[in-house]
């Protein structure tokens, strides 16, 4: 996990000890670098691009069904 914060696709905190601290969020993260790096046989570099895209896709899904108001199914 050390080398996803040091290559910027999680964040962490660290303690006065020195330890890493994640989020819970962080974890379904690391999930999802693992996901793509295993399946998708992505680099790091692409990784880092497709989780800012995906990202940004659940950003914009968020902000239009805040815009629709409730959904009518």
């Amino acid at each position: 996990m050390q080398r996803y914060v040091a290559l910027g696709l999680i964040d962490a905190s660290r303690d006065a000890e020195g330890r890493l601290w994640f989020s819970p969020a962080a974890l379904s993260r690391v999930g999802r670098v693992q996901r793509l790096h295993a399946d998708l046989s992505l680099n790091y570099s692409a990784i880092g691009l497709v989780m800012d895209l995906l990202d940004r896709i659940d950003q914009l899904q968020t902000a239009l069904r805040t815009r629709k108001g409730p959904s009518w199914t």
